[in-house]
C-alpha cells in the first residue's frame, strides 16, 4: 500500500510539473512595433515637452506662436544664444512671453530673417495660436528657402506639400501632435544644397550624431475632393477596409487577397495625433502579419497604380478608405461577448477560439475566490468572489494561455484569438 500511495503522489507531482512546464515555455506574443511622430520628436530632442515630458496632455495643448518662435531657434542652433541675448529693442508686447523669454523676443526682433518679424503694429503675441501656413513658413526658412524669393506667403502649404510637407496642411490653430508631426516630416525633406535636413541638423548639433531616422513604413493622411482626407502608406498608396472583416476578420481569402493585398511591415511610423493603441496585428491563416486599424484589418488595392489613386473606394459597395477622424472601427453591436465561467476549480476543459476585438467574461461559482492572469500579461483579472464577474478585450491575435493564481498549479486555461 505505500508503494501504490507513494506511486499516486508521484504521478500527481509529475503531472502539476507538466502543467507548469506548459505555462512556463509559453512565450510572450510579440507586441506591434509602432511609433508615433511625438515619440521621436522627444527622443531627438526636438520637442522637450512640460514638467511631465512630452504626455497626451502636452500633445492636446495649442501650440503658441512663442512655443514655435523656440522651437525654430532650437532648429537652426541660435536658440542658447537667443536666450541670454542683451538686446533693449522688443515686440510692444514682449511683457506676456514671461521674463525668461523676453531676451528671445528681442533677438527675433534683431534677426528678422529667422522669420519672426512680428505684427504691424509692433506686436507679437506670443500666447496667440499658430496656424499651420505659419509653421509651415518657418519650418521652409529653416530648412533653407525664403519666403518672398522662393515661394510666397499665400502659396506656404502648396510649396510644402512640394516639398513633401502636407501632414498638418490645412489648420488654423495648431496643437502639440500638429507640430511633432510637423517635424518629424520635415527631417526627410531636402534642403536647397540636396541634402536631408537631419543631415542638416546633425551637422550642426542639434541632433545627435549617432541618431538615425525612423525606418519601416509610416501612415500618412492624404486628402481627395472626392472622398475627403483618408490614410495612405509612406509612398502615399490609398488604404482600405473590408467591411465583412466585421463578422470574420479573414473574410478576404484566395483571390480576393490577390485583388486587395495585406499592409504589412515590421515597423510603423503614426502622426502624433493619431493613437498608438488604435493600430494592432493580425496573424492571418497562413502565417502572413496584417496592420489593423480600429479592428479592421488594412489593404491595398491591385487597380491603384501610383499615389493618389483610390479606385477600391467604394467596390462592391463593401470596400472603403479610412478617414481617422470620422472612422470608428468595430462597434459594440458587432463585437462577440464570450462567457467563461469558473466552477469547480477549472476554467472549462477545451480552449476557448475568439475573434480579435471580442471581449470576454469570467464569472466565478466556485465559493472559493478565483481569478484569471495571462502569462504573456495580456490581461489580468482581479480576485472574483462568488458571482463575480470580470470583463476583458483582447485585439491581439495569438494564444493567451492563462492561470488562477490562488491555484496556479492546476487551474490553467487557453485563449486563442484569430
Amino acid at each position: 500500500m505505500k508503494t501504490k500511495k507513494y506511486g499516486v503522489f508521484i504521478f500527481i507531482a509529475f503531472l502539476i510539473t507538466g502543467l507548469l512546464s506548459s505555462i512556463v515555455e509559453v512565450s510572450a506574443a510579440e507586441e506591434p512595433n509602432i511609433a508615433s511622430d511625438a515619440d521621436t520628436a522627444a527622443e531627438l530632442g526636438l520637442l522637450i515637452g512640460d514638467g511631465n515630458g512630452v504626455n497626451a496632455n502636452y500633445l492636446s495643448k495649442k501650440t503658441t506662436r512663442m512655443q514655435a518662435a523656440i522651437i525654430s531657434l532650437r532648429l537652426n542652433g541660435h536658440l542658447k544664444e537667443a536666450l541670454s541675448f542683451a538686446g533693449t529693442a522688443n515686440f510692444s508686447d514682449a511683457d506676456k512671453a514671461g521674463k525668461a523669454n523676453q531676451p528671445v523676443l528681442a533677438y527675433l526682433k534683431s534677426h528678422p530673417e529667422y522669420g519672426w518679424s512680428g505684427n504691424g503694429d509692433g506686436s507679437f503675441k506670443p500666447g496667440e495660436a499658430v496656424s499651420s501656413q505659419q509653421l509651415y513658413k518657418v519650418l521652409l526658412e529653416n530648412i533653407g528657402y525664403r519666403s518672398g524669393k522662393d515661394f510666397a506667403y499665400k502659396a506656404t502649404e502648396s510649396f510644402a506639400a512640394a516639398k513633401g510637407l502636407s501632414q498638418i496642411a490645412g489648420n488654423s490653430a495648431l496643437t502639440n501632435a500638429h507640430l511633432a508631426t510637423a517635424l518629424v516630416e520635415t527631417l526627410t525633406a531636402s534642403t536647397p544644397n540636396g541634402q536631408t535636413f537631419f543631415a542638416a541638423l546633425q551637422s550642426k548639433g542639434v541632433i545627435a550624431s549617432n541618431a538615425s531616422l525612423p525606418q519601416g513604413e509610416r501612415i500618412q493622411l492624404r486628402s481627395d475632393a472626392a472622398v475627403g482626407t483618408y490614410m495612405a502608406d509612406k509612398s502615399g498608396m490609398t488604404l482600405y477596409y473590408f467591411t465583412k472583416d466585421a463578422e470574420d476578420l479573414n473574410a478576404c481569402q484566395d483571390q480576393c487577397l490577390v485583388n486587395w493585398p495585406v499592409y504589412d511591415s515590421k515597423q510603423l511610423q503614426i502622426p502624433a495625433f493619431l493613437n498608438k493603441a488604435d493600430f494592432t496585428k493580425l496573424s492571418r491563416p497562413d502565417g502572413t502579419e496584417q496592420w489593423m486599424y480600429r479592428g479592421y484589418p488594412l489593404y491595398y488595392f491591385i487597380q491603384d497604380k501610383q499615389p493618389g489613386d483610390i479606385k477600391g473606394q467604394n467596390v462592391g459597395s463593401v470596400w472603403y478608405v479610412i478617414d481617422p477622424a470620422s472612422f470608428k472601427g468595430k462597434t459594440e453591436a458587432n463585437v462577440k461577448t464570450y462567457h467563461v465561467d469558473i466552477k469547480e476549480f477549472s476554467f472549462g476543459t477545451e480552449p476557448l477560439t475568439v475573434e480579435a476585438g471580442s471581449k470576454i467574461v469570467f464569472t466565478n461559482y466556485d465559493d472559493m475566490k478565483h481569478n484569471a492572469v495571462a502569462v504573456d500579461g495580456s490581461f489580468s483579472t482581479p480576485l472574483l468572489a462568488k458571482g463575480e464577474s470580470y470583463t476583458i478585450t483582447l485585439d491581439k491575435t495569438g494564444t493567451h494561455n492563462y492561470f488562477c493564481e490562488p491555484h496556479k498549479s492546476f487551474m490553467t486555461g487557453q485563449i486563442i484569438v484569430k
